[in-house]
């Protein structure tokens, strides 16, 4: 049974629920940096957004009124940030949703046609239980129903044993550099022969001239130079980082033949030969239906498709890092992370292995295609340093600045990096990095409804698995949200997380970066998914190469001369995880 606790809550949050009474600082000067960052910490909540539970779900309403918010994405889009939290936490994404080689196959079978059969023909149908598991999209929350519910139940050394097994484990991404790189995976595909395809050997067993030796120690040795630009950056190249979409997203794919590179180099053809053929006229899109084939002329995802990107970080790597070492302060899972032996000067040659154990969720982006250039918002943990910094942090609903200096009559949304004086001979105020930042306090609404939802209201009885009720949920921030690449005066929006984006958050954007995302044709007629990458030919301060940020260039995607137009590069709809998708398996076993 999940025990409830207010003394919990105040134990390991350390702030009460009680109203907010700020104490403002009389002769508050700004500095030059606050000047600028004016334009970042505008309040992008309308001042009526509110939600209440109604059956179980939450509700945006207009509270001057009562009624339903049209549009709450675009008039609240913090408030509408936890709204998809709440139900992406209730949901149970980091074991019910799809994982990218649950949405695209490494060597994925053909669609069913008409009088095929999975088992017999080799091929996926929707729906079917038939399916061969190693070739064609699996969605866990209904593959793997009854193993997951016995995760859940199980007590710590059982659910040990039952949440290594190969269906529930879940597939994560080394860190990609200047480009992404594929999905590795950890688990190889049974059909899959080769002895080069042996599983990874685990970091405390690695093989090394012929002795197997526990190479953690050194790991947490080596993982963190002391030049580092950043913790978040350490943590950024040194976790489990797992990408899940919901059953919309991932039926989506699989309805409509885009789980493998053949069915989207389809719609690419469909589609340059209607700009060729039929301009101005636009074909007309057709998902599938009802189990009726599609005919998509364009990827428009529903608007109800969720897609998650979450970091994991392993335990003691955690507290090597400093972080705390309680591991009741976070939200846990039995994860694995890929570690580069030779990256970290551990080994000669090129050798990786798979550091397994407790990893704590420390920060996670949600995109949510309510709104057709969908809605982008990510969160951090409190204990994270600088998960403020050069953005600052913004959030108009969920929890308020703990701020004291702030001017009298202002608003508690926003938390301002840090700055300190450069020191020099003419002294300018700068940005103090890589430290912790005040605690916000909830606010009592967001309060009251996750209570009412019973999200972050109890305590886990798991070590193995998150708990929706577990406390800890209330240890998470909103950075920020965001749903246009440019505010109304024309200024580019900025969203970054100091994990994720690390070493580039100075001009980083998810909705500019995800524009991006798109297909190509390479001369052998095969897709090409890297045809932009997720970064431009600049960089930060650091040296690291930055993102776009700001509107995207229509010559990215259309050639830019006199003659009949002609699509270079087709977007699938701010969706990078296409990268993954393979060509169909010519060969069956």
């Amino acid at each position: 049974m999940i025990l409830r606790s207010h003394l919990l809550f105040i134990i390991l949050i350390g702030i009460t629920l009680s109203s907010i009474q700020s104490v403002h600082a009389d002769g508050y000067k700004p500095t030059s940096v606050d000047s600028i960052l004016y334009f970042q910490a505008g309040i992008k909540d309308a001042e009526y957004c509110s939600m209440i539970v109604k059956d179980g779900e939450l509700l945006t309403i207009n509270s001057n009124t009562g009624k339903i918010l049209s549009n709450a994405a675009m008039t609240c889009p913090d408030m509408f940030s936890w709204k998809l939290f709440a139900e992406a936490v209730q949901a149970k994404f980091w074991s019910n949703w799809a994982d990218e080689n649950d949405n695209w196959p490494a060597q994925p079978y053909a669609l069913c046609q008409s009088g095929q059969t999975p088992g017999k023909d080799h091929c996926c149908q929707p729906g079917s239980t038939n399916n061969d598991l190693d070739h064609c999209p699996v969605y866990p929350e209904v593959q793997h129903a009854a193993k997951l519910k016995s995760l859940t139940d199980a007590l710590t050394e059982e659910a040990q044993v039952q949440a290594r097994d190969p269906a529930l484990q879940r597939d994560t991404r080394l860190p990609f550099h200047d480009v992404l790189n594929p999905l590795v995976r950890m688990v190889k595909l049974k059909s899959m022969k080769k002895a080069t395809d042996a599983q990874i050997s685990s970091c405390s067993a690695v093989s090394v001239d012929s002795k197997t030796k526990d190479l953690v120690p050194d790991i947490i040795k080596k993982f963190n130079p002391s030049d580092a630009e950043s913790t978040g950056r350490v943590i950024r190249q040194t976790n489990a980082e797992l990408t899940i979409r919901n059953k919309v997203f991932h039926d989506y794919l699989f309805t409509n033949n885009l789980y493998n590179a053949n069915g989207v180099i389809d719609v690419f053809k469909i589609n340059q030969k209607n700009l060729q053929t039929e301009a101005p006229y636009h074909l007309t899109n057709h998902s599938s239906q009802d189990g009726k084939p599609g005919a998509l002329s364009r990827i428009d995802l529903p608007p109800d498709a969720i897609m998650i990107k979450s970091n994991w970080l392993h335990h003691d790597l955690a507290v090597a890092l400093g972080l705390p070492e309680d591991p009741k302060q976070y939200i846990s899972k039995l994860l694995q992370t890929q570690i580069d032996l030779q990256a970290l000067g551990i080994s000669k040659s090129s050798l990786t292995c798979n550091l397994e154990g407790i990893h704590h969720l420390v920060a996670f982006h949600i995109s949510s295609k309510d709104i057709p250039n969908w809605v982008w918002t990510t969160f951090e943990h409190i204990s994270l340093p600088g998960r403020c910094d050069i953005t600052g942090c913004n959030d108009a609903y969920g929890y308020a600045s703990s701020d004291n200096n702030r001017p009298a009559g202002t608003a508690d949304n926003y938390i301002k990096p840090n700055q300190h004086s450069d020191q020099l001979n003419s002294p300018s105020i700068v940005f103090n990095s890589d430290k912790s930042y005040p605690l916000e306090k909830i606010r009592p609404e967001w309060d009251k409804l996750l209570t009412q939802l019973n999200i972050a209201d109890g305590s886990s009885t798991s070590q193995i698995e998150p708990d929706p009720e577990d406390i800890a949920w209330r240890n998470f921030r909103l950075k920020g949200s965001q749903v246009e690449f440019v505010n109304s005066i024309g200024q580019s929006t900025l969203l970054g997380n100091s994990v994720t984006e690390a070493g580039f958050m100075d001009g980083s954007s998810c909705i500019s970066c995800h524009a991006r995302a798109g297909a190509a044709l390479n001369g052998d007629g095969s897709a090409n998914f890297l045809a932009l990458s997720v970064f431009e030919r600049n960089l930060t301060d650091f040296g690291y190469a930055r993102s776009h940020h700001g509107i995207p260039n229509p010559f990215w995607f259309y050639n830019d001369n006199n003659s009949r137009p002609n699509m270079m590069i087709m977007q699938t709809d701010f969706i990078w995880g296409f990268l993954n998708a393979s060509p169909i398996a010519t060969s069956k076993p």
